[in-house]
């Protein structure tokens, strides 16, 4: 790729506020281990210990604040830091409700859209950096956050996503985790992996929830 399609990829990338993300797997991947499979594509994962950098926004929706929160993400990783240095794209981009918010027990309330308007939207950083290492971002919005090892229950999706898609997303997982003797802690997680020039048909994305064990 040359450097006026790749500056012509980014630019298209930022426009659209999608993920700088193929199904190649030419980005990163966080790091996990699927410990259980369960019907529905559902997973439970343990993952490593990884590096965040996060931004809180205000949308209508948790789609929207995918879009607003990844322009300035976006801009720290191609060089908005000190000392101006291009940090690797990762998979995948996260969008949660901030500071969570109570777990909805009941279809169609879902805990992935904010009563508030307020989401954190999140790229995770390549494991060779540490927060010693990382990039200090000129945007003070943005923070550095380490997050410990930890076990994650995710259902695994193609296509676009429905209002009706989430709601009963969380009730399975939900189900889930009664079944499994497991604690959700905090609101759901949208986890994007697909770049915006992949039909919307054929995306990839998941949703997520935090658990632990008792």
């Amino acid at each position: 790729m040359n450097k006026l399609l790749a500056a012509f990829f980014i630019l298209c990338v930022v426009n659209q506020g999608g993920l700088l993300v193929t199904e190649a797997g030419a980005a990163e991947k966080l790091e996990y281990t699927v410990l259980h499979s369960g019907a529905g594509n559902i997973e439970l994962r343990q993952y490593k210990a990884f590096i965040v950098a996060e931004i809180d926004v205000s949308a209508d929706n948790v789609r929207q604040a995918g879009r607003v929160g990844f322009r300035p993400l976006a801009n720290y990783i191609f060089g908005g830091n000190v000392p101006n240095k291009k940090i690797a794209m990762t998979a995948p981009v996260t969008t949660k409700v901030k500071d969570g918010q109570k777990i909805a027990m009941t279809a169609p309330v879902t805990t992935i859209e904010s009563d508030t308007g307020q989401y954190t939207v999140q790229f995770s950083m390549p494991s060779k950096w540490t927060l010693d290492t990382l990039p200090k971002p000129e945007n003070d919005l943005i923070r550095l956050v380490q997050m410990p090892e930890h076990l994650r229950l995710a259902k695994k999706y193609r296509g676009e996503a429905s209002i009706v898609d989430l709601a009963e997303g969380e009730q399975s997982l939900i189900a889930y985790t009664r079944e499994n003797d497991l604690t959700i802690v905090g609101s759901a997680i949208w986890a994007g992996y697909s770049a915006p020039f992949i039909p919307k048909s054929l995306r990839k994305w998941e949703l997520m929830f935090t658990v632990v064990r008792p």
